[in-house]
């Protein structure tokens, strides 16, 4: 397997986006600008983000700064921006307000930013935090977005809307900092199943069993996770309900029950099942009874992923000899080789546009991350490095990729990269290891 170097040049165009709630009036035509975002651009597309402004002579500056962290961390991941270092501006922040005419845009264009996002927060009454986000090109000296955000509670929660609302203005694509990852960490001296936020923090457990639990994998509408467990000795499969934090089993049959994942309609999981002393995938309905079994060869076959339109499944056989990803239909018919390169691909990861499969693959001695496209053709290496970067996972607008990796010649940490491989971001802190990242859907799908 080769790295493969061209990567095709991508401009989002972005014409305006229409303004939501709040005291921010909309563009007017002549605001309109176009912005191109160079994605293949190493240097990125340079973002100004100044400290939140208190409004109404309400500040509170800690809040303000907690938002402001969150917003700068998920904006680093992003491959096409640069984010400014607010060390490096010149505005003075108290004699500066977020609308035309209360700041001076050339402070802005002498340090080199081209795009800005202005924030101001209040604190109403009932305890809620309003952040008013002005996102500008700074070039054109116009308006690109405006919005009001709000939410109470945690900072953490405003701060990622925020980031989503300046990825929006600049990208077109809606963003994904406010979803969360499901992954499996073992700071707490057991591999338990986590919920976590984008940049890493905001941990919340989700078995709390302190046995060995694996391979979360989250519903489409976000409420329901399945692991495997091994809480009664013997690897289970169950589904966690978020609304309520319980836990139930679905699967404790004879051998493993691994690699439960639901089907896009939630109507249905596939898993492995070893029952009768093959491994073989299987269809459950949401109860846990066997609606279909889809393979039926001698050798592994494990980690089914769907398409999403719920059609096909891609999965790991040993069929032919060594570990290598298949496709089939949702029938277990037509079923067909995807992978021919290398001695040993695992952990297929279907793209939330159905045309691409993310896998890891082993190549000079340790595991790196591809992709290749759903009809076989165009394999590409998309991380390559001194360790082993595995369990690939794409965020639900396609965009990126979360995998866990050792490179840093540490126990297993997540990284975060844009799905071309560019930019991989650590985002875990560290502490223990993590694996088997699975990343949620954004809110309201």
């Amino acid at each position: 397997m080769t790295k493969t170097t061209a990567l095709p040049r991508l401009a989002l165009i972005l014409a305006g986006l229409a303004l939501a709630g709040g005291p921010v009036r909309p563009a007017s035509a002549q605001e309109r600008v176009l912005v191109v975002i160079d994605q293949t651009s190493d240097q990125g597309f340079p973002i100004a983000v100044p400290q939140l402004l208190g409004l109404d002579g309400s500040p509170d500056p800690q809040l303000a700064a907690e938002v402001h962290r969150v917003v700068l961390g998920d904006l680093r991941i992003v491959p096409a921006f640069q984010v400014m270092d607010p060390e490096s501006f010149l505005e003075d922040p108290k004699k500066a307000g977020l609308r035309e005419g209360e700041f001076n845009m050339e402070d802005w264009r002498v340090v080199g930013a081209l795009g800005l996002a202005k924030c101001g927060y209040r604190k109403t009454s009932s305890g809620e935090v309003q952040v008013e986000v002005r996102v500008y090109d700074v070039e054109a000296g116009a308006l690109v977005a405006g919005k009001v955000v709000s939410g109470t509670g945690s900072p953490r929660a405003v701060g990622h809307r925020v980031a989503d609302v300046i990825y929006e203005a600049f990208t077109g694509q809606k963003g994904m900092f406010s979803t969360r990852i499901a992954a499996v960490g073992n700071a707490g001296g057991n591999k338990e199943v986590y919920l976590l936020d984008v940049d890493g923090q905001n941990v919340t457990p989700i078995s709390r069993n302190g046995s060995i639990n694996l391979s979360p994998s989250v519903s489409r509408d976000g409420t329901r996770i399945a692991y495997t467990s091994y809480k009664d000795g013997n690897p289970d499969l169950f589904v966690a309900d978020l609304a309520t934090g319980r836990s139930e089993k679905v699967s404790g049959r004879s051998g493993i029950n691994t690699g439960g994942a639901f089907s896009p309609d939630g109507g249905s999981i596939a898993l492995t099942l070893s029952k009768d002393g093959d491994s073989e995938i299987y269809l459950l309905d949401r109860r846990g009874e066997i609606l279909d079994r889809l393979t039926r060869a001698w050798g592994i076959d494990v980690s089914p992923t769907w398409s999403p339109d719920g059609q096909q499944l891609a999965f790991v056989s040993s069929r032919e000899g060594t570990p290598q990803v298949f496709v089939m239909d949702r029938s277990g018919g037509n079923l067909r080789r995807l992978t021919f390169a290398g001695t040993h691909n695992v952990s297929p990861a279907w793209s939330p546009d159905g045309k691409q499969i993310a896998f890891a693959g082993r190549d000079e001695g340790r595991f790196d991350i591809f992709a290749i496209n759903a009809d076989g053709t165009h394999l590409r290496r998309l991380t390559q490095s001194a360790g082993d970067d595995e369990d690939p996972s794409w965020s639900p607008d396609g965009g990126f990729i979360v995998f866990s990796s050792d490179r840093d010649g540490r126990a297993k940490q997540l990284y975060i990269m844009g799905a071309d491989g560019r930019n991989p971001v650590r985002v875990t802190d560290g502490k223990g290891s993590w694996t088997n990242p699975d990343w949620g859907p954004l809110a309201g799908r």
